[in-house]
C-alpha cells in the first residue's frame, strides 16, 4: 500500500513540501463501510464510502457517494458525486462534490465547493465559511465570516460576522442573522424577507467587468484566492485516484508530457478542435449517432482531469531541482502535490494565468491520448487483420 502512504503526504502537504510521515488506515473498494473507532488518519477510496466511525486523526474520501457522519478529532477532506459530512470535526473541513450536504459540527474553517451545497441547520461552523456552488443553502451557524459565490444562494441561517456574497440570485429568509455586514452583488433584486436581520447592514457591490472577467479578475481578491484553493484540492483528489487506479498508464503519460512536450500540446489542440467537428458528423447519420455521444463524452469526461498529468511533471520537475544530492528520487504523490499547488500559482497571474491553463490541458490531453493510442495499436489482432497503426499509414 506504498501508494495510499504517499497520498496521505501529498494530501496534507496543501501550502507546504514539508510534512512529516504519519501513521494512517486506508480502505478502497466498490463498498467501504467503516464503524470501528480508529487513533489513526483514515484515508478511504470506493464507489461508496460510509464512515460512522469515531476517528482520532484526520479522515480524506473520495468516492461516488461519500457519507461521513463519524466524530473526527481532525481535518476531514471529501470529494465526490454526492457527499454528506456530519458529525463533529475538530479541525477544518474541505469539501467538493456535486451533491454536497454538511450536518458538521466543525471546529475551525469549512471550504466548500458543489453543484448544489447545504449547510443545514444543525451544521456548525466555528470560524470562516467559504462556498462556491450552482446553488447555496445555508441554514446552519458560522461564527464568523462568510464569503459564497453561486447561481443561487439562500441564507437562513446565523452567521455572526460579515457575509459577502456574489450570486445570480440571493434570498435571506425571515430567520436570518447576520451580525456583521453584508456586501453582495446580484443579476436580481436581492430579496430580504420580513424577519431577517443584519446588524451591520447592507452594501451593494459594483456590477463586475466583462471584459475583465474574461481573464479572470472581477472576483474580489479573497473569492480568486479561495477559487484558487478548491481547484488545488480538486486536481490533488482527482490526481491521487488516477494514480491509484492506474498507476503504470499515469505514469507513461507523465513521461510522454515530460520527453514531447510540445507535440503534446499539438496533439491536444488538433483533438480539441477535430474530436467536436467529427462528432457532429457522426450524429448527422443514424448509425454514427452512438460512436458520436461516447466520443464526446470521452472528450468532455478527459479534457480538464488531464491536467493533473501535467501537474505531476511540473512538480517533479520543481522537486528535482529541490532534491539534495543522494536523497531518494521524490514520489508521484509527492510531485501531485507540488505541481497542484504550482498550477494554482500560476492559473492565478493576471493575463497570463488563461493562457497557461490553456496549455496545460492541451498539453495533458494530448499526451493521454497519444498514450491510449499506442496502447491500442500495441494488442495483438487477429491474423490478416490491419493493425490501427498500419491502418493510418504507420
Amino acid at each position: 500500500m506504498r501508494s495510499w502512504a504517499s497520498w496521505i503526504v501529498s494530501m496534507l502537504s496543501i501550502g507546504t513540501l514539508a510534512l512529516p510521515a504519519m501513521a494512517f488506515v486506508s480502505r478502497t473498494g466498490q463498498t467501504v463501510i467503516v464503524s470501528q473507532p480508529l487513533q489513526d488518519d483514515l484515508y478511504l477510496a470506493g464507489g461508496t464510502v460510509t464512515a460512522t466511525s469515531v476517528v482520532d486523526g484526520d479522515v480524506a474520501a473520495a468516492g461516488g457517494t461519500v457519507d461521513l457522519t463519524g466524530n473526527v478529532s481532525g481535518t476531514v477532506l471529501a470529494a465526490g458525486g454526492a457527499v454528506t459530512a456530519g458529525g463533529t470535526i475538530g479541525r477544518t473541513l474541505r469539501a467538493a462534490a456535486g451533491m454536497l450536504t454538511v450536518d458538521s459540527r466543525v471546529k475551525n474553517d469549512a471550504v466548500l465547493a458543489g453543484g448544489v451545497v447545504r449547510v443545514d441547520s444543525a451544521g456548525q461552523i466555528g470560524r470562516d465559511l467559504v462556498i462556491g456552488g450552482g446553488s447555496v443553502n445555508v441554514s446552519g451557524t458560522v461564527g464568523r465570516n462568510a464569503l459564497i459565490g453561486g447561481g443561487n444562494v439562500v441564507i437562513g441561517g446565523a452567521i455572526r460576522g460579515d457575509v459577502e456574497i456574489q450570486a445570480n440570485r440571493i434570498v435571506l429568509l425571515p430567520s436570518t442573522r447576520i451580525g456583521g455586514a453584508l456586501r453582495y452583488f446580484a443579476d436580481q433584486p436581492i430579496d430580504i424577507q420580513a424577519g431577517a436581520q443584519i446588524a451591520g447592514g447592507t452594501t451593494q457591490l459594483p456590477a463586475p467587468s466583462r471584459p475583465r472577467q474574461a481573464v479572470g479578475t472581477s472576483l474580489s481578491p479573497r473569492l480568486w484566492f479561495w477559487r484558487g484553493i478548491i481547484e488545488m484540492i480538486s486536481l490533488l483528489v482527482l490526481g491521487v485516484v488516477t494514480f491509484a487506479v492506474a498507476p503504470r498508464g499515469s505514469l507513461r503519460v507523465v513521461r510522454e508530457v515530460q520527453e514531447r512536450f510540445g507535440r503534446s500540446v499539438l496533439t491536444g489542440f488538433i483533438l480539441l478542435v477535430t474530436v467536436p467537428v467529427a462528432a457532429v458528423l457522426l450524429a448527422v447519420t443514424v448509425v454514427g449517432i452512438p460512436l458520436s455521444v461516447v466520443g464526446m463524452l470521452l472528450y468532455a469526461a478527459t479534457l480538464y482531469p488531464a491536467l493533473v498529468f501535467v501537474a505531476a511533471w511540473l512538480g517533479h520537475w520543481l522537486l528535482q531541482r529541490m532534491r539534495r544530492q543522494g536523497a531518494e528520487e521524490p514520489s508521484i504523490y509527492w510531485s501531485l502535490a507540488a505541481g497542484a499547488v504550482a498550477l494554482a500559482v500560476l492559473f492565478a497571474l493576471p493575463l497570463a494565468g488563461w493562457v497557461i491553463r490553456l496549455v496545460a490541458i492541451l498539453a495533458g490531453f494530448g499526451a493521454l491520448w497519444t498514450i491510449v493510442w499506442r496502447g491500442i495499436a500495441a494488442r495483438p489482432l487477429a491474423p490478416g487483420t490491419p493493425s490501427p497503426a498500419a491502418a493510418g499509414g504507420g
